[in-house]
C-alpha cells in the first residue's frame, strides 16, 4: 500500500487524533470523516402532517409572501 505525508497544524492533529476511534487507522478516520452521507429526504415526508407546527408555518408563509407582495 502507498503511503504519504501530510502536514497538519498541530491543533488540526489534536481534533483528529480525538475524533479517531480506537480500532481506526488515522486513515481510516480521515475516510469516515470525509465521506458525505446522502440523506434520504422520503423519510421526512410527512413529519409534521399531524403537528399543530405546521399551520403556524403555513400561515406565517402566507403573511411574508403578503407582505412582499404589499411592498412591490
Amino acid at each position: 500500500m502507498a503511503s504519504k505525508t501530510i502536514s497538519i497544524r498541530d491543533d488540526v492533529y489534536k481534533l483528529l487524533k480525538d475524533a479517531k476511534r480506537e480500532e481506526e487507522s488515522f486513515s481510516d478516520a480521515i475516510e469516515r470523516l470525509l465521506k458525505k452521507d446522502k440523506v434520504n429526504l422520503s423519510e421526512y415526508f410527512g413529519a409534521l402532517k399531524e403537528d399543530p407546527i405546521l399551520d403556524r408555518l403555513e400561515a406565517d408563509s402566507k403573511r411574508i409572501r403578503e407582505m412582499a407582495r404589499s411592498r412591490v
